[in-house]
């Protein structure tokens, strides 16, 4: 795509074809834009990022913003909704909200693929992030733009009462042991769980347990209970392996 039509989408908010854009705004976020400028740069991959200033610019920082509006607002939100359960359930059920696969597909039932700038293929578009991630610039756009109380209200009405169910993840397997096996097996990776210390603590024992997966350490975890250290070090990773 030529620099000039690169430019005149990031940085100028009334020229032909604006007004379609802003109204699909409107449409899905339930706001009219007041800054379209933040919007447009939330949909420019890094591939065919603008230099200005003598700097390159895309929706990386956007994303950035965006992961921690879109964690912050969605836990809070399950936080008053669970008030019973406890930190590994909650982080868990977040993490199957906001997760890279989740997100992509949020992406494209809202749209986001036919505004999406770069040089990519179709299908380097449908295996990378690059949805997801313009999906989370945008959350940051829309917090820049209009607040953090608007941008709550968008992900709560507009994305987790109509597109998430609940109920279904919350009855999904929770054996964090197996789906990261099945995981690694897939990828035909090397998992390991390593017991990094074990020790008396009065009649107890306390076990440290660290996951390897191809020789690389991702996460550890402490419990009395061996089982329950393996399990929450393999939630972590899940996590740790879903932002890659």
């Amino acid at each position: 795509m030529p620099i000039k039509k690169l430019l005149s989408l990031f940085g100028q908010i009334n020229k032909p074809g604006d007004k379609d854009f802003k109204s699909w705004i409107k449409s899905i976020s339930g706001y009219g834009p007041k800054n379209l400028a933040l919007y447009q740069q939330a949909f420019f991959h890094s591939s065919v990022s603008v230099k200005r200033s003598g700097a390159f610019v895309s929706n990386e920082r956007l994303e950035f913003l965006g992961d921690a509006v879109l964690g912050a607002i969605v836990a809070d939100y399950l936080f008053g909704l669970f008030p019973y359960k406890d930190e590994g359930f909650l982080t868990q059920l977040r993490s199957k909200i906001v997760n890279g696969q989740s997100l992509k597909e949020l992406a494209v039932k809202f749209g986001f693929n036919t505004f999406l700038q770069a040089t990519l293929t179709k299908d380097e578009k449908t295996k990378s992030s690059a949805y997801g991630d313009a999906f989370e610039a945008f959350i940051g756009a829309l917090y820049l733009d209009l607040g953090f109380d608007k941008t709550k209200v968008f992900v709560i009405q507009r994305i987790i009462k109509i597109h998430i169910d609940l109920d279904e993840l919350v009855k999904t397997n929770q054996d964090y042991k197996s789906q990261l096996q099945i995981y690694c097996q897939k990828n035909k990776f090397n998992l390991e769980y390593k017991l990094l210390s074990e020790e008396r603590q009065g009649s107890n024992k306390m076990y440290v347990i660290e996951v390897h997966i191809n020789n690389k350490a991702y996460t550890k975890f402490e419990s009395y209970s061996k089982r329950t250290a393996e399990q929450k070090a393999a939630q972590l990773t899940l996590e740790e392996l879903s932002k890659e």
